[in-house]
């Protein structure tokens, strides 16, 4: 059953904009009444639906030049508003601190067998090596979930031994 409807009611309904509407209008699309420049024209919404029926099996795109650029201009204010909140980041801000997050958690791993080595020696049954193991990973996530970047460490990574001297206080 069709509805005979104005502009604004059309927009609505197909959920579009009123400057589509006008741009399909030029195309072809059906009105019931053409009331002219200032006044509202009546459209018959099973009319207009088959006709966009018809427009998209024939490859016509729902989207106008202007709803696309629209749609663009708004995905772009979108992104510098996410860029602005630290929600998106460029990958070259990232980098330096993954790859400093990978290279600690490596050198923590790294280090974990000379560190439990003892323990583990002294552990005489399944359970209590197991035991161990489990300290030592939770040792590892609470490192891990507990780290810090630092733009120093990626830039400029210390050496062992490179700790400053103390200084005397005899003197």
């Amino acid at each position: 059953m069709s509805k005979i409807v104005n502009k604004r009611e059309l927009s609505l309904i197909l959920g579009i904009s009123e400057r589509t509407l006008t741009e399909w209008q030029r195309e072809g699309m059906p009105v019931v009444t053409h009331t002219g420049r200032g006044s509202a024209n009546q459209y018959d919404t099973a009319a207009v639906i088959k006709w966009y029926g018809a427009r998209v099996a024939n490859g016509a795109s729902k989207e106008s030049a202007k709803d696309r650029l629209d749609r663009l201009r708004g995905d772009q204010v979108e992104i510098e508003i996410a860029k602005e909140l630290r929600r998106l980041v460029a990958i070259d801000e990232i980098e330096p601190a993954l790859g400093q997050f990978v290279a600690d958690a490596v050198s923590l791993m790294a280090a974990l067998p000379d560190k439990y080595t003892t323990v583990i020696s002294e552990a005489v049954s399944p359970d209590a090596i197991h035991a161990v193991l489990e300290d030592m990973l939770i040792e590892l996530r609470e490192q891990l979930g507990n780290y810090e970047f630092s733009a120093t460490l990626a830039t400029e990574p210390a050496a062992p031994g490179d700790e400053a001297p103390a200084e005397d206080d005899t003197g």
